[in-house]
């Protein structure tokens, strides 16, 4: 995630979060209260909706919104009660949550508090770890498991485990294995221990 957390106040006028997510490269601003509280997000669709002057033809045809009272802050556009997660997340479970949805990106709060935001690229970032990496750290977390023997080959980020041990040991492994950041598919393929 990324920390702190560029946030703005109930406040904040519209142009300046506008001018803030242009400068940061931000597709969405968590809105806090004085105690730096999450109270709601405020999104570029948010804003584009009251941001684009009206086409001064318009007075060519008929429009609703004429003499309308656009909004003084964000705090009137923001969406209230937002998806968000918290520091101890599984990644796994983050990026179900982007793949299904249309969310960019999530605040991270500690309660109420906002501590931080994750990003579809940060969880990217975090899946993109090379073959080579994978096996460093699957090879002695394996080792931990005891009297069996794994050997551990990694390709495009899928696991294969072969070795001596029990179909149980196997399961362990598979499970352990799943756990690392990055590991896309394990596969088990034990041979029995003699008796």
């Amino acid at each position: 995630m990324s920390a702190p957390a560029v946030s703005v106040g109930v406040g904040t006028s519209p142009h300046h979060a506008i001018l803030v997510l242009a400068e940061r490269r931000l597709t969405l601003l968590p809105v806090v209260d004085e105690h730096e509280r999450l109270v709601g997000v405020i999104s570029e669709a948010d804003l584009l909706r009251v941001a684009v002057a009206a086409d001064p033809r318009a007075h060519l045809r008929v429009s609703a919104g004429r003499g309308a009272v656009l909004p003084q802050t964000v705090g009137e556009l923001m969406t209230r009660q937002p998806h968000t997660t918290t520091e101890s997340s599984d990644v796994s479970d983050i990026a179900r949550v982007f793949a299904s949805t249309s969310f960019k990106c999530l605040p991270v709060v500690r309660g109420d508090e906002l501590v931080g935001v994750i990003s579809r690229s940060d969880v990217v970032r975090a899946l993109a770890r090379s073959d080579d990496d994978l096996a460093a750290e699957l090879t002695p977390l394996l080792a931990d498991l005891g009297p069996s023997r794994w050997a551990v080959t990694v390709t495009e980020g899928a696991v294969l485990i072969t070795g001596r041990g029990s179909a149980r040991d196997g399961d362990a492994a598979a499970a352990l294995a799943a756990t690392v950041l990055g590991v896309r598919r394990v596969d088990v393929r034990p041979t029995t221990e003699a008796p």
